[in-house]
């Protein structure tokens, strides 16, 4: 364990991720030119996930969601798309202050959950941390689970003062962490992080900014790489931007491009959102009693 977390912009086998790289799923990844219109995929019903800040989607579990709750909460939940509670992955040992966001990528053991213990909303902090975690089998009919997961983490600072973030990008192809900034008004700002996990004292290095939020929108709460290399998805809590690129392109070339709105569902509490791992639609939730699981899929995709 301990493996890398990008210690540059390069890329893990040489070039991006192609528009027809595989996931664990065995799906053949796409890059969407249109989607349709938000659609309820199914309601969170166990009563404990009630303030869920982070989301992601399994890439070796089919039908398979990860979720959790903001804050202090040592733990991780699988759900399937309806809903239903599969299990429940806690740890000890690696406390975390304000956890926000998470996501599903590569990682030497082959796929990985990402947990960002980047916020600032209970109080200033200089020191911050990403946790990586195996992912656990999980079966979408299954039965719920409660079990002890491993925990790796990266303790980092930013290089220019405190900030408070809850939105964690991994990219495919180099396996390079980025955090996006939370404000009222833009820019937010993106940072790299390199490092190695088990490593303390890692420096985030701000690299762009971007034009979110704007001045109808609040402020940035979640994003989610595209899985085969095609930009990223950028919630605010009122709109959902995508900054597309051509699959191939550098991943930080996604930051310079202008972003488009693409459709979204209307929350409470707006918190979350993850690509399919095929890359033909995502999902998105928020915080409450029963929140919702709302899914766009592709209308039409790349050549």
């Amino acid at each position: 364990m301990g493996g890398s977390a990008g210690a540059d912009a390069g890329t893990r086998d040489g070039g991006g991720a192609s528009a027809d790289a595989t996931t664990d799923g065995a799906k053949t990844c796409a890059v969407c030119t249109s989607y349709g219109g938000a659609v309820l995929s199914g309601r969170v019903t166990a009563s404990n996930l009630n303030n869920l800040s982070g989301m992601a989607v399994s890439s070796r579990n089919p039908g398979v969601l990860y979720v959790h709750n903001d804050m202090t909460r040592q733990e991780l939940f699988a759900v399937s798309e309806s809903g239903a509670l599969l299990g429940t992955y806690g740890w000890t040992g690696v406390t975390v202050e304000d956890m926000e966001d998470m996501a599903v990528a590569h990682c030497p053991a082959g796929s990985c959950i990402y947990l960002a213990d980047i916020g600032g909303n209970l109080a200033a902090r200089t020191s911050f941390a990403i946790l990586r975690i195996g992912e656990p089998t999980v079966a979408a009919g299954q039965a719920p689970v409660t079990a002890s997961v491993t925990v790796e983490r990266l303790t980092f600072s930013y290089a220019d003062g405190m900030h408070n973030a809850e939105s964690l990008l991994v990219d495919p192809a180099s396996d390079t962490l980025y955090i996006i900034t939370k404000v009222d008004s833009g820019p937010s700002a993106v940072y790299r992080l390199a490092g190695a996990f088990g490593q303390t004292g890692a420096i985030a290095q701000k690299v762009a900014d971007l034009p979110v939020p704007k001045s109808s929108d609040r402020p940035a709460t979640s994003a989610s790489a595209h899985p085969c290399g095609g930009g990223f998805l950028l919630r605010t809590s009122n709109t959902l931007y995508e900054f597309r690129i051509a699959p191939g392109a550098l991943f930080e070339s996604a930051f310079q491009v202008a972003p488009v709105a693409v459709p979204v569902a209307s929350e409470t509490q707006s918190e979350a959102v993850a690509y399919r791992p095929d890359g033909r639609g995502y999902f998105t939730t928020g915080e409450g009693a029963m929140p919702a699981l709302n899914r766009v899929d592709c209308a039409a995709t790349a050549p």
